[in-house]
């Protein structure tokens, strides 16, 4: 898929009126113009993902021609690191609430199961930038002596709708504590309504469970030997 097909969708799906009232939302919308405004700078740190490989001066490039709205002149990185500190994580995580979700109609048969919305639960590690303030606020893997090894890493874990990989939901946390990967994915029960669920081994807790059950999910996981070490029913069946 060629840059501007990216960008393209990019726009596509996240209009400029929605960016804007998410920045209003978030109490970050400008002012008055400057080169690197709010708005462009939400677009420009969703490019950094979608153009992994590229340096800030070639993502901007690529934006200030599929955008507009600033100089052809682009800033230095010095800019573009402190804009994005002013910008801060709210705008970004108030875009993803409003156009992630599941998108898969009622006549994509492969969606659905029994009338339900088929969705799983999945988590996986990122890499961060090794620095003080991320590997306090992350953490990462260290060896035995207690000594970093690699990157600090952020754990992810997102809600996703199996027919067309679409993610309704995530949670971002640290590389350990806070109950790991069921707690984040506890958080995103509510958004679970009606679906069922699908998780690996790694998931099972009476409070996760609870919390879909109450928010009016079905559950499908796999658990553990020691867990239940031979079925009791048949959910599909429903024979014992």
């Amino acid at each position: 898929m060629s840059d501007d097909v990216r960008l393209g969708l990019l726009t596509e799906w996240i209009v400029p009126d929605l960016v804007d009232e998410v920045l209003t939302a978030c109490g970050r919308r400008d002012a008055k113009p400057r080169p690197l405004s709010s708005r462009f700078m939400v677009y420009f740190v969703l490019a950094l993902a979608l153009f992994q490989q590229d340096s800030y001066d070639d993502v901007a490039e690529n934006l200030v021609g599929a955008l507009g709205g600033m100089d052809q002149s682009v800033p230095n990185k010095s800019s573009f690191t402190r804009a994005r500190q002013q910008l801060g994580a709210a705008p970004l995580e108030g875009v993803f609430r409003r156009v992630a979700g599941a998108i898969a109609p009622p006549t994509l048969e492969v969606a659905f199961w029994r009338g339900m919305r088929v969705a799983a639960v999945d988590g996986f590690l990122l890499d961060v930038p090794d620095n003080d303030t991320t590997r306090a606020a992350f953490g990462g893997q260290v060896d035995s002596a207690g000594r970093p090894v690699g990157f600090p890493q952020a754990r992810v874990v997102t809600l996703t709708e199996t027919g067309t990989h679409a993610t309704i939901d995530a949670r971002i946390g640290t590389f350990k504590g806070g109950g790991g990967e069921p707690a984040l994915a506890t958080e995103m029960a509510g958004s679970a309504a009606g679906m069922l669920v699908i998780m690996d081994r790694a998931f099972p807790g009476v409070a996760l469970w609870k919390a879909y059950t109450q928010a009016g999910a079905h559950l499908l996981i796999r658990a553990r030997t020691f867990v239940a070490a031979s079925p009791w029913r048949s959910c599909l069946t429903g024979h014992i």
